[in-house]
């Protein structure tokens, strides 16, 4: 299960917070880099909550996630872009939450949740 997580806070991450599909993120200077820091962050929590992801397994996420020209987005992402709540503290808030309870630094993940944050705000403002 953490490495479905790990996979589904980087997919939906990424596409969340550039608004945009895996392609758009690759096809863009520092895309990739973004991707790679954003996976570390989530397989560090991983690691220090007592289960790493297999380097295998991180690989093929990279590869999934680094593809020229993939339309993939999250669920997650379709629902931003809908106006629609999503499940950001489900994904994101617990995972975040968790790097604080280990001493794990998550800058990219925070910054992720609190955009998401700020859009349950107004999706909950506009109901």
């Amino acid at each position: 299960m953490w490495g479905k997580w790990v996979f589904i806070s980087t997919l939906a991450g990424l596409t969340c917070l550039m608004r945009g599909t895996v392609g758009d993120v690759r096809a863009v200077p520092g895309g990739p880099g973004f991707v790679a820091a954003l996976l570390a962050e989530s397989a560090t929590v991983a690691a220090a909550a007592g289960h790493p992801v297999r380097e295998s397994e991180l690989d093929a996420v990279t590869a999934m996630l680094t593809t020229e020209g993939s339309p993939l987005t999250a669920s997650l992402y379709r629902d931003v872009t809908l106006g629609a709540p999503t499940e950001a503290e489900q994904v994101f808030g617990d995972l975040v939450d968790r790097a604080r309870r280990l001493s794990v630094d998550t800058p990219l993940l925070d910054l992720i949740t609190l955009n998401l944050r700020v859009h349950e705000l107004r999706t909950r403002s506009a109901a």
